[in-house]
């Protein structure tokens, strides 16, 4: 007979900002309580993600939220227990307390990380994006504009730098986009919602092409991986544009 479901919780508290703590969360499948969970959604809110195999209608969830001292993580789970709830609550606590504790371990470790800033340039429900023409093993894939942070700017300026540099376009830049994204080398990417400045049409000086995509073209083109996590939080901003 199929148990209740059952619904355990934990909470750690990190000394590091919600959208820095979003980059800390899991982005690919991985495996946890002897059954790989695949990643549903991240958002600087949180996080979902459901069992692939392993405990039936297993489902664990991160909510992020902001304190005086800092960021909450709350990890929960939902399952059925089958043998009844105590036969399993050793055992999935144990599992949430080392997904708190790894998630606020690379936080911390995020903390002062290099930050690569992106734009999403929108125009008419259509969303900006550039394709590489190197280094060769990302020529070919699509990416939104953007670049790193020097030293002494804020990530607006940078964005406008970026864009100046790579399209040839003075841009206003808005709200983030998206979670932020942990980058290979300790880096993090940030996403910048920005519109073109008057009538200008950019251009790619370093790219290969680009084009302008609707929330239903964006799944179209082959992203950078960084720039794929990113999609969902893109046709949100496109669709829930008036």
């Amino acid at each position: 007979m199929a148990g209740a479901d059952v619904i355990l919780s934990t909470t750690t508290l990190v000394d590091v900002p919600r959208r820095i703590v979003s980059a800390a969360l899991p982005v690919h499948d991985f495996p946890l309580l002897g059954g790989w969970f695949r990643v549903v959604s991240v958002a600087v809110e949180g996080w979902s993600a459901v069992a692939v195999r392993g405990p039936r209608s297993f489902r664990l969830a991160v909510r992020l939220t902001t304190t005086p001292a800092g960021t909450d993580v709350t990890c929960s789970a939902t399952f059925r227990a089958p043998g009844g709830p105590l036969a399993h609550r050793s055992r999935v606590l144990s599992a949430l307390t080392s997904l708190a504790e790894g998630i606020r371990t690379r936080a911390l470790a995020l903390a002062g990380a290099p930050v690569i800033v992106g734009t999403a340039i929108v125009r008419g429900r259509r969303l900006l994006a550039q394709q590489r023409s190197y280094p060769a093993d990302a020529a070919g894939l699509w990416e939104l504009p953007g670049g790193r942070v020097e030293p002494g700017e804020s990530d607006a300026d940078a964005v406008v730098r970026e864009c100046a540099e790579e399209l040839g376009v003075l841009v206003e830049v808005g709200a983030p986009v998206g979670p932020d994204v942990a980058l290979p080398k300790g880096k993090l990417l940030r996403i910048h919602r920005a519109t073109i400045v008057g009538d200008a049409r950019p251009h790619p000086h370093d790219h290969a092409d680009l084009r302008w995509l609707t929330a239903g073209q964006l799944g179209t083109v082959p992203w950078l991986p960084a720039d794929r996590v990113l999609l969902p939080a893109l046709r949100q901003l496109l669709r829930g544009l008036p």
